[in-house]
């Protein structure tokens, strides 16, 4: 197969040269009218546009259509990628690093959008809100009480192949939204084809057919010492089947998979051995319609996404760990007309998945007993590991209603609904965990219970471990039911086109009425046809359940023991103490204020839109830590630190960007570009707000406060402040040929940061802070879908993604050196088939 495609690979070379000849197309089979309420026929010789803007009123809304995610996602299928084309949405700095872990991600990526945290977007897949609100920013995949390397904030996802549209929405969001602070990301998967049809694919990239790159910074540092380079191997494949059963009944199936296997090594004192690990993320979509009447369709489907990542740490033997993501959503509804208002009903279940599978046990034991575990595997240190920290088990289901009704009312257009959500979270250990150490090796070791041999706590004549934490089972479960009531009303009022809106919102877990105004008005301008458009909004964000599940988590206990007479037997409690405690009561709802204004207008055969966003951001989610005397089971006095959630968070946000898109012939283009400055307290929810007032720094030739130092800073990740997209999408050959170039372009920019070096001053030292320069960088991308066969049983294709056209380092300011490559150059290839 993999031989096959770099042979239509270079077939598709001598296609773009002009040395293939364009064949006739086959004409569509016959259907009848009746089996047919509306048709969309697409013109595969037009080059489909990179995104669309929404009406003067919706100047905050870009939509993507089919054609252009088919045209432009990733080989990788990750539909968020889609997104850079947009000027408002962020992406990580580190995104272009090639570490294993993240070669091994399938997890769609983190966004920002409008400055926000990546944690306070809205997902909605086909009506459903699919935001988690567990733990989902654990970068550690082996802590004993905390699961990584699964869950993400957009808890299901689905591959672009099954998208039909999304709509982005990053500034003036009408009513109907709620539960944010960024924007919206509302996906709806493709409808059911009203004829029969097939489509199937299959892809792959991997480490030949990429290359590495690496800081000047680092090479210096690294001095001709180089790691491994990242070995890897990623597929994707999928299907899908439109069934139009009779004429008033549709149904479509299709089923995807994609795996990455990624090669780690074990470090050098544990044997330096190569071993694989895998992810696969699986997507399968049974969706229906069935017009019951003219007016009226009854729809639903099921979406199935699980997703699994492996993960072993290096330093140990038997650990292999399974982390869960994605899950399952369904919904039925209906939507018709009642005279002459339009309404739909929808009731939906989700089921997000985020949990682990690990060995029960964990065994620290002297290297110097030997090779106990007798599968050949020990290490040279000093303890040789065996083993993990037990399963853990955490979700999230989510019951809705949501209903919509719009007609037309006096001189406008009135759209409410009524929304209700039964939110119910889990976070349990199931059994035990049992964590061993402290061992003794000895030849007159002898043990009191026999069963310890199997288990390798005791072996009689070798060693015995004598001490062991226990992480005991626990279950915490926390639920919540939101109400939600919305209004819209758009009316033309002399010339101007006004769009009002109220939305309340009510959430039993934070106890608060929150309601959000929303108005947007526009008006057409006497000059060069531009249209203007003011908007004035509050959006509030949803609860967080991670603080309320982490409230029960039972203490930590010690036990030791010393032998009776040379033998090991029972246990003694040694100590108990308690983690962390977190609580959060008294919360208020965290919220942001926007001020938005746009200019659109035609311009040079295009559409252009100029837009200015003002936020600020109050009351957000952040953690305080302080310290309590407690008694412990043993009696003793001990301290610990307790997390409160607080208010105490803030962000501000001011953006300006500008766009400009066109059509002609067969091609299509746009540019725009982004320059905007982001200030935020806190990226994560449990981000302890520092108190940077009385801390004292050297900065600018003298000893300031560290708050005046960083007060003009940026935030350093998702916020580069100019940003520069350029999108050329083209066909040839009557349609036979596809090709699309984007790039996006950061610019460099500074931060005041602490620059490594110490100054004495008066006696005292301090560290010495200053600019910080961020390089830029440029991520240019290039598809090219070439037909190498087109007959009456359908079309061949071969579809070649290169990523990083250019071969450029996107990270510049890297200093990783354990794993210091990133990704340049790299291809996927697939092979598709439709009928």
């Amino acid at each position: 197969m993999r031989f096959a495609l770099v042979s239509s690979a270079s077939a598709a070379a001598l296609l773009l040269a002009g040395a293939a000849q364009a064949q006739t197309t086959a004409q569509p089979k016959a259907q009848t009218d009746e089996a047919i309420p509306t048709v969309v026929v697409t013109d595969e010789s037009k080059a489909s546009a990179a995104y669309s803007f929404g009406s003067a009123v919706d100047s905050g809304t870009t939509v993507f259509s089919g054609e252009s995610i088919q045209d432009r996602a990733p080989g990788s299928g990750d539909a968020n990628q889609l997104l850079k084309l947009a000027p408002t949405v962020q992406f990580s700095a580190d995104e272009g690093m090639a570490d294993d872990e993240s070669l091994q991600d399938l997890r769609p990526s983190r966004i920002s959008i409008s400055g926000s945290s990546y944690l306070d977007n809205l997902f909605v897949l086909d009506g459903v809100g699919v935001n988690s609100r567990l733990d989902t920013f654990n970068t550690t995949a082996a802590s004993y009480d905390e699961v990584a390397g699964g869950a993400s904030a957009q808890s299901i996802w689905v591959d672009s192949s099954l998208i039909g549209s999304i709509k982005l929405i990053d500034s003036n969001v009408s009513a109907e939204y709620g539960g944010f602070l960024g924007g919206v990301v509302d996906i709806n998967t493709r409808a059911p084809a009203h004829a029969y049809g097939a489509t199937a694919y299959y892809g792959f990239t991997q480490t030949d057919m990429a290359s590495y790159r690496m800081t000047d910074a680092v090479r210096a540092e690294l001095n001709g010492v180089y790691p491994e380079k990242p070995d890897y191997e990623k597929s994707r494949y999928g299907f899908t089947v439109d069934l139009p059963i009779t004429e008033r009944l549709r149904l479509l199936a299709a089923y995807n998979l994609a795996e990455a296997t990624v090669t780690y090594y074990r470090i050098a004192t544990y044997g330096g051995a190569p071993y694989g690990q895998h992810s696969r993320s699986e997507n399968l979509l049974l969706k229906g319609e069935y017009d019951l009447a003219t007016d009226l369709v009854l729809d639903g489907q099921i979406t199935w996404s699980p997703y699994e990542s492996m993960n072993a740490n290096d330093n140990g033997f038997d650990n292999q760990m399974y982390q869960h993501g994605g899950g399952l959503v369904s919904n039925i509804g209906l939507r018709g007309k009642r005279g002459v208002a339009d309404w739909s009903i929808q009731l939906s279940y989700a089921d997000s998945d985020n949990s682990r599978d690990a060995p029960p046990i964990s065994l620290s034991i002297p290297s110097a007993a030997g090779n106990v575990n007798g599968d050949g595997d020990w290490c040279s240190s000093t303890n040789c590991t065996i083993g993990s920290f037990g399963d853990l088990e955490q979700s999230q289901q989510d019951y809705a209603l949501k209903t919509r009704w719009s007609q037309p009312l006096w001189n406008g257009d009135l759209t409410a609904g009524f929304d209700f959500t039964h939110t119910a979270a889990t976070k349990a250990r199931e059994e035990d965990n049992y964590n061993y150490s402290r061992g003794t090796v000895s030849s007159t070791v002898q043990c009191l219970y026999p069963e310890e041999e199997a288990a390798l706590t005791c072996v009689p004549g070798l060693y015995a471990l004598t001490q062991y934490a226990i992480y005991a089972a626990y279950e915490t479960k926390v639920d919540l039911q939101t109400y939600s009531l919305w209004s819209d009303y758009n009316f033309d009022w002399r010339g101007f086109d006004i769009r009002t809106g109220l939305r309340y919102d009510y959430e039993t877990f934070l106890g608060n009425h929150d309601f959000s105004p929303r108005i947007s008005v526009a008006h057409d301008l006497p000059w060069f046809g531009m249209t203007a458009t003011v908007g004035l909004n509050r959006y509030y964000s949803r609860g967080f359940l991670g603080y309320a599940l982490r409230e029960n988590a039972p203490s930590n206990d010690i036990y030791r023991r010393t032998p009776v007479s040379g033998v090991y037997g029972d246990w003694t409690l040694y100590s108990s103490s308690s983690s962390t405690r977190y609580t959060g009561v008294d919360l208020a709802t965290p919220y942001s204020d926007e001020l938005t204004a746009a200019l659109t207008g035609d311009f040079l055969g295009g559409q252009y839109r100029i837009k200015g966003i003002l936020r600020e951001g109050s009351d957000q989610f952040s953690m305080t830590e302080v310290s309590e005397t407690y008694q412990t089971a043993t009696g003793a006095t001990r301290t610990r630190d307790v997390a409160y959630a607080n208010n105490d968070g803030y962000s501000s946000y001011r953006g300006l960007s500008v766009e400009w898109l066109r059509n002609f012939g067969r091609h299509t283009i746009s540019f725009n570009g982004n320059f905007s400055h982001t200030e935020t307290s806190a990226m994560e929810y449990y981000d302890e707000l520092e108190d940077t007032a009385s801390e004292m720094v050297y900065y600018n030739g003298e000893v300031v406060s560290l708050w005046k130092a960083l007060a003009d800073n940026q935030r350093p990740d998702y916020a580069s402040p100019i940003i520069i997209n350029a999108d050329w999408g083209s066909t040839w050959l009557d349609g036979r040929i596809r090709t699309n170039l984007n790039a996006r372009f950061k610019d460099e920019f500074t931060q005041i940061e602490d620059t490594g070096e110490n100054i004495t001053v008066d006696g005292s030292a301090y560290d010495v802070y200053g600019e910080v320069q961020y390089d830029a960088s440029i991520d240019a991308n290039l598809s090219l879908q070439a037909e190498i066969a087109r007959t009456q049983f359908g079309t061949t294709t071969l579809d070649l993604r290169v990523n990083n056209l250019f071969d450029t380092i996107r990270n510049n300011n890297s200093t990783a050196t354990t794993q210091p490559y990133q990704l340049g150059r790299n291809i996927w290839v697939t092979l598709k088939y439709k009928y």
